[in-house]
């Protein structure tokens, strides 16, 4: 593929309405874990060693594809976690590493997170970029938790290849089932302008759960399913969109609690 063609494509895919970046999981939104943590600032309710290595084709494009790797450790109410990520070949791509620092309990959470990002092909300082956030969860009832993200607070140096809304979202939790909802706006945005909305369903069946999300602007629908043995999981999801081809995300993730 020519060049010029691929940054076509880039821009193309990058001016969709997507949230998501490089720690985004094979997981229901909400969802808390180490990537959560980096990706969102959203800490995880248990104490424990944990990471995910996580692979994402975006729009079906394999000079896109995003390669990632995170690992988190919680003692007592403290939430440490680190990752890395490339996403892209040398000409189009970028890579980054994350940091995430917070507290959590079984009744609620908050924490900062932040990432360092280099284009592969800068020159100097020209291609060095970074962000902050933050993000909380409350459980609100035994069943349903409420969480609000702000992943990019603050940025600085070279512009980040998304921009990253405020999310507020609520989940409903049974073991036969959970419900969620959340909303997505630009913090800055002029008034009136349209927010993103998505809604979801996971069903589990034993050490197996399969999800469905539907988000707006455009309509488009994911697909996800995932299977745990002990405190190892494997999942994956696939979203599709109605103009550009489906984005598929893979994740192993070790030492965490199946989330259903």
């Amino acid at each position: 593929m020519p060049l010029l063609r691929r940054v076509l494509v880039v821009a193309m895919l990058f001016a969709v309405a997507a949230r998501a970046q490089e720690f985004s999981e094979a997981a229901p939104a909400g969802h808390l874990s180490a990537a959560a943590l980096l990706e969102r600032g959203l800490p995880a309710r248990a104490e424990a060693l944990s990471g995910a290595a996580i692979a994402t084709r975006w729009h079906g494009l394999a000079e896109i594809e995003t390669r990632a790797l995170a690992a988190a450790i919680g003692v007592r109410a403290l939430r440490i976690a680190v990752g890395a990520s490339q996403t892209g070949e040398t000409d189009l791509g970028w890579s980054q590493v994350a940091l995430g620092v917070g507290g959590a309990s079984d009744r609620g959470g908050a924490a900062l997170r932040g990432s360092a990002r280099r284009r592969l092909l800068a020159a100097g300082d020209d291609g060095i970029g970074g962000e902050v956030g933050a993000g909380a969860w409350v459980a609100a009832s035994p069943d349903l938790v409420v969480w609000a993200s702000a992943p990019q607070l603050w940025t600085r140096g070279d512009p980040p290849p998304l921009e990253r809304w405020l999310e507020i979202g609520a989940r409903f939790e049974r073991p036969e089932a959970q419900l969620w909802l959340s909303r997505a706006a630009s913090p800055g945005a002029p008034h009136g302008l349209r927010a993103e909305h998505l809604g979801g369903l996971l069903l589990p069946a034993g050490p197996a759960a399969v999800w469905i999300e539907g988000r707006d602007h455009p309509a488009r629908g994911t697909l996800g399913l995932a299977v745990a043995a002990g405190r190892l999981r494997v999942s994956a999801a696939v979203e599709g969109h109605p103009v550009l081809g489906e984005t598929v995300r893979m994740e192993l993730a070790w030492g965490e609690r199946p989330w259903w």
